[in-house]
């Protein structure tokens, strides 16, 4: 009996009780004993009396005596059910003949006690009625939630109360193969393992629970693996959404997008080559899911090196193409460079899009044409490569024989340089050791240095090379290449916000 007191008092916060008996000294007594329970109690001793306080309070459960002066007890019970019908009547009555049990039926009332009621047995109505009245207003507003969230009826949607789920979908339960959500309880009895393994996706480790990490994240994109009654492993994005009105409720919400077959694409070792990168229906498909949860992603582009990156949302998506809006600082990088990466949290891989249809400035909106997965991420770029001024100037060297032809540096970055020459002299390869002497300008005044570079990446274009070398440089000229990058950084926002896009660059 005492749990269910407690149960009681932890519902009942926003939940009053009325008590109405002629009798004074067992309302005395009962009045001491509900305010143990309610913070919230009101008392009256007849029938009118007690439909008035009903009236100024609204309290969600109501105790009477049925034979009462002025307005009876069932007269009473009818006027209040006429306003709200959930209220959860509890007569106590010290008769009980066929006729006042048929009534009390007919006018819906939750529970007929014999008076004098034993603890255990009022304690267990209101018990009852308290559970009853928190699986109404929880199904009021789950179904509130349902009518702010997009493409549910598609959908896995949860209700969770703290670590529980107390209400689910048709959806669910087709997927578990359940008819109810306590028959899934019983087969599901700890959900952390619901959310099966699999590389950046979510689930439970030993040092975080999925739950815990999607409930501290609202609103962010989950990739989960989930196997349904059939043994089928799917893949679902997951979004969890607070209650505002219910203190740790929560919607989840799992979106099935295992036709796209991406789910090969979270593994590191699957080739760079896989067909699904070409793949623009799985694309476009995991652009709908992100259109669809209102989500943002990210537009990155670069200007001579210097990064530039500005939130976008998703406007249309047909079968060919797809349209975002941005800010007017992206759009004019894109418009300059015809080019951009978009990514997002729930992306496998970043998305290129090598070619642009459209770029309307008045309307801020992109149309792609031409997209695919990129072999590597935006984010993969740890150093700052920036392209030089025009005043610098590289010499190369190998076997202390200086490079014939013309040297042109591309970019360059504390641990790189990408150098442009005209031809490649015999015996340069991948792993090559070469000297290579730099020559830059420092706030006006001349910087240089000269250190031993390994050929990292060779790149044939049509009229000439491209070599990337990578270096170790010392302190002192460290040093001096962060600054120098940190001025150019600087030089380059300048050059670009006073760059006009109709003029050739």
């Amino acid at each position: 009996m005492n749990e269910k007191i407690e149960t009681i008092k932890k519902l009942s916060k926003d939940i009053g009780i009325l008590y109405v008996e002629d009798n004074q000294g067992l309302s005395k007594n009962m009045e001491t004993l509900l305010s143990r329970i309610f913070d919230n109690v009101y008392v009256a001793y007849d029938g009118e009396q007690g439909y008035n306080e009903y009236i100024k309070h609204k309290p969600k459960i109501v105790i009477t005596d049925v034979n009462m002066p002025i307005m009876s007890g069932f007269e009473m019970i009818k006027k209040i059910k006429a306003l709200e019908l959930e209220c959860k009547i509890i007569i106590l009555s010290a008769y009980d003949e066929k006729e006042d049990l048929y009534k009390a039926l007919e006018l819906g009332v939750f529970s007929y006690l014999h008076k004098p009621a034993k603890a255990p047995e009022l304690v267990d109505a209101i018990y009852n009625a308290t559970i009853a009245i928190q699986k109404d207003e929880n199904s009021r507003i789950f179904l509130n939630q349902l009518q702010n969230i997009f493409n549910y009826q598609n959908n896995i949607v949860i209700m969770m109360h703290e670590d529980k789920f107390v209400l689910v979908n048709q959806r669910f339960n087709e997927f578990f193969g359940v008819e109810s959500i306590d028959e899934f309880t019983k087969e599901h009895s700890n959900i952390d393992k619901l959310l099966l393994e699999h590389k950046e996706f979510l689930y439970t480790t030993p040092s975080s629970k999925w739950i815990d990490t999607a409930i501290k994240n609202p609103g962010k994109l989950f990739h989960t693996k989930i196997q349904n009654y059939k043994g089928e492993k799917r893949h679902l994005i997951l979004k969890v959404r607070e209650i505002p009105q219910k203190k740790k409720h929560y919607i989840l919400s799992f979106d099935d997008v295992t036709e796209l077959n991406l789910m090969t694409l979270f593994d590191v070792n699957a080739s760079r080559d896989d067909e699904n990168s070409k793949d623009k229906t799985a694309i476009l498909s995991l652009l709908k899911v992100i259109k669809d949860n209102s989500a943002e992603i990210k537009i990155h582009n670069f200007y001579k090196g210097l990064t530039i990156i500005n939130p976008a949302v998703i406007i249309d998506i047909n079968e060919n193409n797809f349209s975002l809006k941005t800010v007017n600082t992206q759009l004019k990088i894109v418009q300059i460079t015809r080019f951009m990466t978009i990514t997002s949290e729930i992306f496998p891989k970043d998305i290129v899009c090598k070619s642009i249809k459209n770029v309307d400035s008045d309307t801020q909106i992109i149309v792609i044409d031409d997209f695919s997965f990129a072999s590597r991420s935006a984010a993969d770029r740890k150093y700052t490569r920036l392209e030089p001024d025009l005043d610098h100037g590289c010499t190369l060297y190998y076997k202390n024989i200086k490079f014939p032809g013309e040297t042109h540096i591309v970019d360059i970055s504390e641990v790189s340089v990408k150098i442009k020459i005209d031809a490649l002299p015999a015996g340069i390869e991948i792993g090559t050791t070469v000297k290579v002497a730099i020559f830059l300008k420092l706030k006006g005044k001349p910087m240089s240095f000269i250190t031993l570079g390994k050929v990292y990446r060779i790149d044939e274009n049509k009229y000439d090379y491209n070599i990337v070398l990578i270096y170790e440089l010392d302190k002192k000229n460290l040093n001096n290449i962060r600054e120098y990058l940190s001025n150019r950084q600087i030089e380059l926002i300048r050059e670009f916000k006073s760059t006009d896009i109709n003029s050739p660059l």
